[in-house]
């Protein structure tokens, strides 16, 4: 079988490592994969095409592939995109964002080659006019959740048959607690046996951090051990994050990280005894609390998005409603039962390293495009 991937973007966006992995996996169980992106990224670094290179992938670069239509260049891509297809067969297209979306239909239709979506929105599509032509002409819409396939179900009136949940992944191999890891909580100058809350979230208005620091700083007052980390940077940092800190007069207990990648970043979700995550944000599919889950640590979530077909609640950790009162209920319950914490964080790890793996995620894939072909 092969597979074209296109993905319409220069950036390290929330999907660009998912669909990198998930081609690499493809790649890696015996498909012919091939991957095409924005090969320029203007005066930036394109880290799709470094990342892609690293992982013995090379990017087609014949079309520009910019992350917002624009009627010329998408017009010059579709073109180039046919030429490529006349004399480079392929058996299945496959999509991941909006305008490579449009491109991909566009080019395959003379061909009759059938185009898969990936959905990284979480939830269902946007309910507009573009996206119900662009859902309708698709031959399968891979969905990231039962809450997506059954909004995409009744907005575009597809046939449930060409809608497929499968999973987001996560690479367990690197998200795991056995390899060594630096001491981040030191580094932090968090004491050994702090209670260490942590959360992944750009500091953003929509984020919900108000309700954040209101339960913890509840929290706080009943555990002289507690403290929160806070990993991601945002432009609204300091009205969102900073000045409530102060405020509240949490400055010792609440660490702000910045941004971090690579090890590091592994490193502070395995200092975390206990995970936040209270809504989706530019990555729908909330890949970070399933990265927590890999690192053997529960987690607390709001009920929003697709966060509940993540985290079972009372099962890999605790759903709420994203309250103050609640998220500080559950902290206080985690803290006080360090066994129950314990049981959650197992059941967090065996779930993660089971549904959430690269392996499950490309087997699913593939039946989905065997279905799609074998009824084409």
């Amino acid at each position: 079988m092969r597979v074209l991937h296109l993905f319409s973007n220069c950036k390290w966006t929330g999907p660009a490592e998912p669909a990198l992995n998930l081609c690499v996996t493809l790649r890696n169980k015996g498909l012919e994969v091939d991957f095409a992106c924005a090969p320029k990224a203007g005066s930036g670094f394109n880290k799709i095409v470094a990342v892609a290179r690293e992982n013995g992938i090379e990017p087609l670069n014949f079309m520009r592939l910019y992350k917002h239509k624009n009627p010329l260049w998408n017009l010059l891509d579709v073109r180039a995109l046919r030429y490529y297809l006349a004399i480079t067969p392929y058996d299945l297209i496959h999509c991941h964002l909006d305008n490579d979306h449009e491109i991909g239909l566009r080019a395959a239709k003379p061909f009759g080659i059938p185009v898969v979506r990936t959905n990284h929105f979480g939830t269902g599509l946007p309910k507009d006019f573009h996206h119900r032509v662009m859902a309708k002409g698709s031959a399968a819409i891979i969905e990231p959740s039962n809450l997506a396939r059954e909004q995409d179900c009744e907005e575009f009136l597809i046939a449930p048959e060409r809608l497929f949940v499968i999973p987001g992944a996560v690479d367990t191999l690197r998200f795991s607690p056995t390899p060594p890891l630096p001491d981040m909580r030191s580094q932090l100058g968090m004491p050994k046996d702090a209670f260490v809350l942590g959360i992944v979230a750009r500091m953003q208005t929509h984020r919900h951090y108000e309700d954040l620091f209101d339960a913890f700083h509840k929290f706080a007052a009943v555990s002289d051990n507690a403290h929160l980390v806070v990993v991601g940077r945002g432009t609204r940092q300091e009205q969102v994050a900073f000045t409530p800190v102060r405020s509240l007069g949490l400055e010792k207990q609440v660490h702000f990280t910045g941004y971090l990648e690579g090890e590091h970043y592994v490193a502070m979700l395995n200092s975390f005894d206990v995970g936040l995550f209270l809504t989706p944000g530019t990555d729908g599919t909330c890949r970070a609390a399933r990265e927590i889950m890999a690192m053997g640590k529960t987690i607390i979530v709001a009920d929003r998005g697709m966060l509940r077909e993540i985290v079972s609640n009372n099962e890999e950790g605790i759903v709420t409603d994203g309250s103050a009162t609640q998220l500080y209920e559950a902290m206080l319950r985690l803290y006080k039962q360090p066994e129950l914490r314990e049981e959650y964080a197992k059941r967090a790890y065996t779930t993660a390293h089971t549904r959430y793996t690269l392996d499950f995620q490309a087997e699913c894939v593939i039946a989905a495009y065997e279905n799609t072909l074998l009824h084409k």
